[in-house]
């Protein structure tokens, strides 16, 4: 996935953390795996969606405390819920927007490159600051990067 006015950054994880970063052909075969993802059925709503890493089989994209990490699946509702995302028309007029299933109006964000779920009510210069959500939390889905 890409974010919106900057299409060379994708999604990736690095270290467990959910961020963005710029993938481009040249780019490490490590990377390009980080920046790939199977969007499975949502694990608390089948009508949603979660994200699973391809080079780490297992682990889902989940929030924990409004930061996005890999985990993997411990079996629980919690987890379940912090790892499923509603598709939902983008923000920002095209693409897609995340919205978190069980904190709703709270939706999967970049914020100085690290990703984030955010309602937009926060104040200053914070992840959830209102200024630039209709941007930051607009995606595109794009090919894999990675088998």
């Amino acid at each position: 996935m890409t974010t919106w006015g900057h299409t060379n950054r994708y999604l990736r994880h690095a270290d467990s953390l959910a961020q963005t970063e710029i993938v481009e052909a040249g780019s490490s075969g490590l990377l390009k795996q980080d920046a790939t993802w199977t969007l499975r059925r949502g694990l608390a709503d089948s009508s949603c969606y979660s994200f699973e890493s391809v080079n780490h089989p297992g682990r889902f994209l989940r929030h924990a405390d409004s930061r996005v990490r890999t985990a993997t699946d411990d079996g629980s509702a919690l987890f379940r819920q912090d790892a499923t995302f509603c598709a939902r028309p983008g923000l920002g007029g095209s693409g897609v927007t995340f919205e978190s299933i069980n904190i709703p109006g709270s939706y999967l964000r970049h914020f100085a490159s690290a990703v984030h779920i955010a309602a937009g009510s926060g104040a200053g210069d914070s992840y959830d600051r209102p200024q630039t959500l209709t941007a930051d939390a607009t995606w595109s889905v794009a090919p894999p990067w990675a088998p």
